[in-house]
Order: C-alpha cells, then sequence, then structure tokens
C-alpha cells in the first residue's frame, strides 16, 4: 500500500470517527423544509421536544440550508421558546450565510454540491440547562423585513449535550 492511500485511509477513518462522536451527544435535531423556497413572514417553522434532563448543559444550534438565489448576505430570525409551564422568551438570532465577497459559508458549495444546498449550523446558546422537565416548543420565524423571504430550503434546531468529562 502506497503511503499517500494510507495517508487517505488514515483522514478518512479520523473524520468518519470524528462525524460519529459528534452525534453521540445529539439529543434532539429537527429540519423543517420550506416549500419552494419561499418562506412568508407569518409562516413559522414548529418543533417540539421532551425534556427528562435538567441537570446536564446543552448547545443550542440553528441549522440552515439556502439557495445561490438566496439574496442576502445574513439571515435573521425570531426563536420563540415555550416552556412545559406555558412561559415563553422569544430570541432574535443573527447569522451569516456568506462571507464580504459573497461566498457562502457552512457545508457545500454552489447551488447543488454533492445534492445538498449550501448548509449552516450556527450556535446560538451554548452551556444552558432545561430549567423544567416536560414539552418544550421552539417556533422559528424569519425576521429579514420582507413579506416572502426568497432562497431559504430548510431552518431547524440541533441540541447537544456538552460532556460532563472534559
Amino acid at each position: 500500500m502506497s503511503k499517500a492511500l494510507r495517508i487517505s485511509l488514515l483522514l478518512c477513518a479520523t473524520t468518519l470517527l470524528m462525524a460519529a462522536c459528534g452525534d453521540e451527544h445529539v439529543v434532539f435535531e429537527q429540519n423543517v423544509e420550506i416549500p419552494t423556497a419561499r418562506w412568508p413572514m407569518n409562516e413559522r417553522a414548529v418543533l417540539t421536544f421532551d425534556v427528562s434532563d435538567t441537570v446536564s448543559q446543552h448547545n443550542f444550534m440553528i441549522n440552515v440550508r439556502n439557495t445561490e438565489s438566496y439574496p442576502y448576505r445574513n439571515l435573521y430570525v425570531f426563536l420563540k421558546t415555550t416552556f412545559p409551564n406555558g412561559k415563553s422568551s422569544r430570541d432574535t438570532i443573527g447569522m451569516y450565510l456568506a462571507d464580504a465577497s459573497g461566498r457562502w459559508l457552512g457545508s457545500g458549495s454552489g447551488f447543488l454540491h454533492s445534492g445538498r444546498y449550501p448548509s449552516n449550523r450556527v450556535l446560538y446558546a451554548y452551556n444552558k440547562r432545561f430549567p423544567l422537565k416536560g414539552t418544550y416548543t421552539f417556533e422559528i420565524e424569519q425576521a429579514m423585513r420582507v413579506d416572502t423571504l426568497e432562497g431559504i430550503r430548510n431552518i431547524g434546531l440541533r441540541i447537544e449535550r456538552i460532556s460532563s468529562h472534559r
């Protein structure tokens, strides 16, 4: 076996191992498809998640997949969290989808890359605990000040438990 082939196999194995390890901490991930990549201002992606662990800390991320027809460099969304006791909070989250030169960030490039659109996972809250056991509802809506936002294919939420042995 050549040295180049061994290095390639080692890199592939390391990448697969890292990907597998990264997903073991995922406690919730759900993405909502936005039909025809047209997201009306009044339509929300609604996600629910049952929580039993109020001790562990978690990182919260917004998942976004966009097309090249998305006309902006950034994306703003409102995230409403409704707690099991009926109380709620609302956050405004801003994220960059392209750099200053217009090159898309995240995985994938171009309109279609290996059958995927450019994808971003943006950390918006870290080291957070769920204060209550029960069902949480998350509602994500676009906050770009246009009636219908063009070019967003999917929006979603990912929650990862932070490893306690660091």
